[in-house]
């Protein structure tokens, strides 16, 4: 589950970049792909939550959920400017560091999960 949210994240940082060096506003299947995704986040929440106690004895279970939550709100902060940005190239540019900002915290999500806090 967690593989595939990088992927999917990864797949709209690339769009994003194109889209910006395009000068491009965000496009139909760039905001399916951030429903997707967070549909995903969501689904990985209620699981990490209800799996949080047969992780890695040394995983910090507060940091662990902290990072679950923050990831939900990244996307829709992100998507919403990117939206209200459609005139320009910048909007799309947010959403870029979002994804890749999202990228990073589910790697962050992964290490916790495995015990390398």
């Amino acid at each position: 589950m967690t593989v595939a949210l990088l992927v999917t994240t990864c797949v709209l940082a690339l769009l994003a970049l194109v889209a910006t060096v395009r000068g491009r506003p965000i496009d139909n299947p760039m905001f399916y792909l951030t429903i997707a995704i967070e549909v995903l986040l969501v689904i990985q929440l209620i699981v990490g939550i209800a799996t949080s106690g047969s992780a890695d004895p040394h995983m910090n279970v507060g940091v662990f959920i902290a990072y679950l939550v923050g990831l939900i709100f990244v996307l829709p902060v992100a998507g919403f400017w990117a939206i209200a940005e459609r005139e320009s190239r910048w909007g799309t540019a947010v959403l870029l560091v979002g994804a890749v900002g999202l990228a990073v915290m589910i790697g962050r999500l992964m290490q916790l999960w495995n015990g390398h806090a």
